[in-house]
């Protein structure tokens, strides 16, 4: 007697489930520091829908950590963009580095470049899927995943955070500990003269924490922002952040065609800059 074969499973949900195992250990870390980033905003005085919003605007963990000292600053759009494009300016060389993956995606393709954060990247361009699985339904699954653990996080995050009454003091060097973690991933994957020469970068932050914690004790952040913004700036800030984030992620696809090799100098810098880019944030 001979069994029937149980009927296989369709491509795009073999493509889910090996998405969803591979982005547990991103929706752990996402977890804690998307929640983290909902609480530091509540605390600064926004409203939970804020953290929510910018989360699936801007879509880029660091920036949105800086666009909180941008909305509580004086309107200044032209410097925030500035600021944007150079925390984003990585991502430059992450597009750089798929533009052959990215190759035939059709439909996928626009929202695997909008969703392509660092996390993102590191687990598509570094992990290939199982010979059954379809690559572009995996790498779609991959980005879509990512997306929504960032900003659920973040809502839940600022949702909670008026609930959990804790010491919120510190609580913005999650921001710190995220650059100095990646930069010092990007450093051990990349042997070059110019990374070699910037590994003592993240030791100064060090000083500067054991300084400030010899010096007077601070408060915790205000309940009730002081705001120099306007609703419609705030808007605008928000805007330009994510504007910053968009072209940094799209401009290589349009720059670079996907049918002719990339040039050596670019791929260069595309190993090289990432982690300078990120070692000059933790100094910031």
């Amino acid at each position: 007697m001979v069994l029937p074969k149980s009927p296989a499973r369709p491509p795009i949900l073999n493509a889910f489930r090996e998405a969803l195992t591979a982005t547990l250990p991103i929706a752990a870390g996402f977890l804690f520091i998307g929640a983290a980033y909902g609480f530091y905003m509540q605390r600064m005085g926004f409203s939970f829908w804020y953290p929510m919003l910018m989360a699936m605007i801007i879509f880029g963990g660091s920036l949105e950590f800086v666009t909180v000292t941008m909305l509580l600053s004086p309107f200044a759009p032209l410097q925030a963009f500035l600021m944007a494009l150079m925390i984003q300016a990585r991502h430059l060389f992450y597009g750089i580095a798929m533009l052959d993956r990215y190759k035939g995606m059709g439909w996928k393709k626009p929202f695997l470049i909008y969703g392509m954060c660092d996390e993102t990247f590191a687990l598509i361009f570094a992990k290939k899927p199982h010979p059954d699985v379809d690559p572009g339904w995996f790498m779609l699954f991959v980005t879509l995943l990512d997306y929504t653990y960032w900003f659920t996080s973040a809502a839940l995050g600022g949702i909670f955070g008026s609930l959990v009454p804790f010491d919120t003091k510190g609580i913005d060097f999650v921001m710190t500990s995220m650059f100095i973690v990646i930069f010092v991933e990007q450093v051990r994957q990349q042997k070059t003269p110019l990374t070699a020469s910037i590994r003592p970068l993240p030791d100064s932050h060090h000083d500067r924490d054991s300084h400030s914690r010899n010096g007077p004790a601070q408060t915790n952040y205000p309940k009730r922002r002081l705001s120099f913004m306007t609703f419609f700036e705030e808007a605008i800030t928000i805007g330009v952040c994510a504007a910053a984030t968009i072209l940094t992620r799209f401009l290589p696809f349009f720059v670079f065609s996907s049918r002719r090799p990339t040039p050596p100098f670019m791929t260069y810098l595309g190993k090289a800059l990432p982690p300078a880019i990120f070692a000059m944030l933790c100094v910031y």
